[in-house]
């Protein structure tokens, strides 16, 4: 079973309201994902790329277009809402969809609601965030509320960059906010959790970096050698700190893939093409590539999909 762990949807009726609410720091590509709504939207384009790919389900998340909003009242309306439309999509196709539940951060009380209702009464797989909210880091204190309850739930919670550049000027003035600076949250979204110590404080979180971790896995050397600069109190390696983690293979290139799988270990690699970003002939190679990479059969096999069947829970 093929399992595709990093994929959006986003229905117009959300974007609409995001925009009613004035947008926020996670809608810097709003405008364009709603000019791409016509195929973005479609369920059978999401039937035809996985078709295409052989790719039995997908996770499906709102995810970079999250309800973040200083306004709690605009921020709890918007997540009920995508996870209200997302819920129907999976009841509607209960073997080709699952979902992982956006909440109305930074609104912890609020977002503590949401996760429950979601998880408990919608069924939903997972909790998704943001790697900034409303331009403070996911692994500052303010959210370890929020941590508490995922890791009481011992819930999957995945990661998704916001779109902005970690705050670079550099980057976004020369355009670079998605092909460099998107992996770059990531990386520093890792980081930030290590320092946080959310690996031994929420050690029963399932906590999924999309884009096989940004840079992380290509530094691993680096960061252990310079381990006390950023992480002096800590007796543990970030080498081995990065194998908390879980990982999507949104990427393409195979000795990314080959770097990630000798850093954190086949166990912790998960299947994700970032559709509708990635499709037709780019799924199909954001999927393909992982069985061309040189890897055994028995690591690819868990890479596609039997990783995330113990995961999501849907081993017999």
């Amino acid at each position: 079973m093929r399992i595709d762990v990093h994929a959006h949807y986003f229905p117009v009726e959300y974007l609409d309201r995001l925009d009613r609410y004035g947008g926020n720091q996670a809608t810097l590509f709003i405008r364009k994902a709603k000019l791409a709504s016509a195929d973005f939207r479609d369920l059978e384009n999401h039937f035809r790329n996985m078709d295409l790919a052989r790719v039995d389900m997908q996770v499906l998340s709102v995810s970079s277009q999250l309800p973040y909003f200083a306004n709690e009242n605009e921020a709890v309306d918007a997540a009920r809402l995508a996870n209200d439309i997302y819920a129907r999509v999976v009841r509607e196709h209960p073997k080709r969809f699952a979902a992982f539940a956006c909440t109305p951060l930074p609104h912890i009380a609020a977002s503590i609601d949401e996760m429950r209702r979601a998880l408990d009464d919608l069924g939903m797989a997972g909790v998704t965030a943001g790697t900034m909210v409303l331009e403070k880091s996911i692994a500052d204190s303010a959210f370890d509320g929020f941590f508490a309850e995922l890791n009481r739930r011992k819930a999957i919670l995945f990661i998704h960059p916001t779109g902005g550049s970690v705050g670079s000027q550099l980057i976004e003035s020369t355009n670079l906010t998605w092909p460099i600076g998107a992996p770059l949250e990531d990386t520093v979204c890792m980081l930030q959790f290590m320092q946080a110590n959310i690996p031994i404080r929420f050690p029963d979180i399932k906590i999924i970096l999309p884009h096989l971790g940004g840079f992380a896995p290509f530094l691993t050397a680096r960061l252990d050698q310079l381990k006390g600069r950023f992480l002096p109190g800590s007796s543990v390696l970030p080498s081995i700190q990065a194998k908390y983690f879980w990982y999507d293979s949104v990427n393409g290139n195979p000795s990314a893939l080959r770097c990630t799988q000798e850093a954190v270990g086949s166990d912790r690699l998960l299947l994700g093409t970032d559709y509708p970003f990635w499709r037709d002939d780019a799924f199909k190679l954001c999927v393909d590539y992982v069985s061309e990479a040189g890897l055994s059969a028995a690591d690819v096999d868990r890479i596609l999909g039997g990783n995330a069947e113990r995961l999501l829970g849907l081993t017999s």
